[in-house]
C-alpha cells in the first residue's frame, strides 16, 4: 500500500526526494500514534479479567524529537542545600552546676551557694557562709518519776527567772530574793494521796500553811484530802488535771487541762487555784507559759528539788539532808519541790520543818514569799 501511494505521489511529485520525505513522515506519525495509544492486556486463558476502578492518564503526544529531548535532559536538582543555623545548648553539667559568683551579696541570708566539683589543678574557692542565729539552749528540766536520778554534778540546776518571760508580763517564779528568811516547802500531788493525812496533821501540829498543787485526777480520787487542806488554810495552785507534758498539748488542750481543775476544785472546796500552777515534770517553753498566762496562771518552778519522786524510793534521812543540808543552796527565800506520793517525805516533814525554824526560817506559801 505504501508503494502505490509512493507511486501516486511520483506521478505528482517530480524529485524523488521529496518522495523519501514523505515516506518518513508518514512512518513517524504512525509510530507515534502507537506509541502514545493505551496499553491493552491480554487475559490469561482461564481467568477472569478484574476492572480496575483506577484510570489511567492519556498522556499527550509530542514529537519524536522533543520526547528524545526530554528523555535526555535529566531533573534539574538544585546545586546547592538551604543553610541551617544550630543553636549550641548547654550541657547538662552546665545547667545544673552554678560557679559561686564574687558578689556574695546576692544570696539569701542563710543559705550557700551551690558548688562545683573541682578540676585537677584548679583551686577551689573557700565561701565563708554567713552566721546563722543561735539558739538559747534549752533548761534543765527535772526529771519524770520513771527516769534515774541525776548525778551530783547534773542535780537539776535552776534555770535562770529571765529564760522563761512570758510576753504577758509575768516571768516564772524559780525563788525569792532572799533577805526575808522565808522558804516555801510545796508538795504536788499527781498521784497517790495514802500521805495527806499524816501530812496534814504535822502541818497543823507545827502551825505552818503551804502551797499545793493538785491535780484534777487527785481531786477526784482524795476529795477529803483536798477539802480539808483548804479548811485549814494551805494555798492551793493548779497542776493540770492528766498530769502529761504541757508541751505535747495544743493551746486549746493545755486551756483545757487547767480549766478542767480548776472547776473541780472550786466546785468541791469554793477555792480558787489562780493564779498559781505547776508544769508536771516542769517540762515547759515560752510558748507553754504564754498559753497559761493568757489563762490567769503564773508558773511556780522550784529552786530544790526534793528528789522524792524521782529514781530508786529515798529514805527519809535522804529527804531530810536533801532539804535542808544541799551544799551551794541558799535556803532563804528558796522554793522547795514534795510529793504526796512519798513516804519519805511525809516520814521527813516533822524533822524538816524543827531543823528549818533552827535555822531560822519562816515556812510560808507561795504567795506570803512574793509578798513585799
Amino acid at each position: 500500500m505504501a508503494s502505490s501511494q509512493c507511486s501516486l505521489i511520483g506521478g505528482r511529485v517530480r524529485h524523488s526526494v521529496a518522495c523519501a520525505v514523505l515516506l518518513a513522515a508518514l512512518a513517524g506519525g504512525l509510530w507515534g500514534c502507537d506509541m502514545g495509544g493505551i496499553p491493552t492486556t491480554t487475559p490469561l486463558v482461564g481467568t477472569s479479567t478484574a476492572v480496575v476502578a483506577t484510570a489511567t492518564p492519556i498522556p499527550t503526544l509530542v514529537p519524536l524529537t522533543e520526547t528524545a529531548s526530554i528523555e535526555a535532559s535529566p531533573p534539574t536538582e538544585p546545586t546547592t542545600q538551604p543553610t541551617i543555623e544550630t543553636l549550641e545548648m548547654p550541657s547538662p553539667t552546665q545547667q545544673l552546676v552554678a560557679t559561686p559568683s564574687a558578689d556574695m551579696s546576692t544570696v539569701a541570708p542563710g543559705l550557700e551557694p551551690p558548688t562545683s566539683t573541682p578540676e585537677a589543678g584548679v583551686p577551689t574557692p573557700t565561701l565563708t557562709p554567713r552566721p546563722r542565729p543561735t539558739r538559747t539552749p534549752a533548761p534543765d528540766y527535772p526529771a519524770a518519776e520513771s527516769e534515774s536520778p541525776p548525778t551530783p554534778a547534773t542535780q537539776h540546776s535552776t534555770p535562770a527567772a529571765a529564760e522563761f518571760a512570758p510576753s504577758g508580763g509575768w516571768s516564772e517564779v524559780v525563788r525569792a530574793a532572799p533577805g526575808k528568811k522565808r522558804i516555801a516547802l510545796t508538795f504536788d500531788a499527781g498521784a497517790s494521796g495514802e500521805t495527806c493525812p499524816r501530812i496534814l496533821s504535822t502541818l497543823r501540829d507545827h502551825g505552818v500553811h503551804i502551797t499545793m498543787f493538785f491535780t484534777g485526777k487527785f481531786v477526784e480520787q482524795y476529795p477529803d484530802c483536798v477539802k480539808q487542806a483548804v479548811a485549814e488554810g494551805h494555798e492551793l495552785g493548779n497542776h493540770t488535771y492528766s498530769h502529761l507534758d504541757s508541751r505535747k498539748l495544743t493551746d486549746e488542750q493545755l486551756a483545757g487541762e487547767l480549766d478542767r481543775t480548776e472547776t473541780i476544785i472550786r466546785n468541791l472546796t469554793g477555792a480558787t487555784t489562780k493564779p498559781y500552777w505547776r508544769p508536771p515534770f516542769g517540762a515547759r517553753n515560752n510558748h507553754v507559759l504564754n498559753v497559761t498566762v493568757a489563762q490567769g496562771y503564773r508558773s511556780i518552778y522550784w529552786t530544790l528539788d526534793s528528789l522524792d519522786s524521782v529514781g530508786q524510793p529515798k529514805t527519809a534521812d535522804f529527804i531530810f539532808n536533801r532539804v535542808t543540808n544541799t551544799p551551794g543552796v541558799n535556803l532563804d527565800g528558796a522554793i522547795i519541790l514534795q510529793h504526796f506520793g512519798s513516804d519519805a517525805s511525809a516520814d521527813a516533814l516533822p524533822r524538816e520543818l524543827d531543823r528549818l525554824r533552827e535555822m531560822g526560817l519562816q515556812v510560808v506559801t507561795i504567795s506570803e514569799l512574793l509578798s513585799p
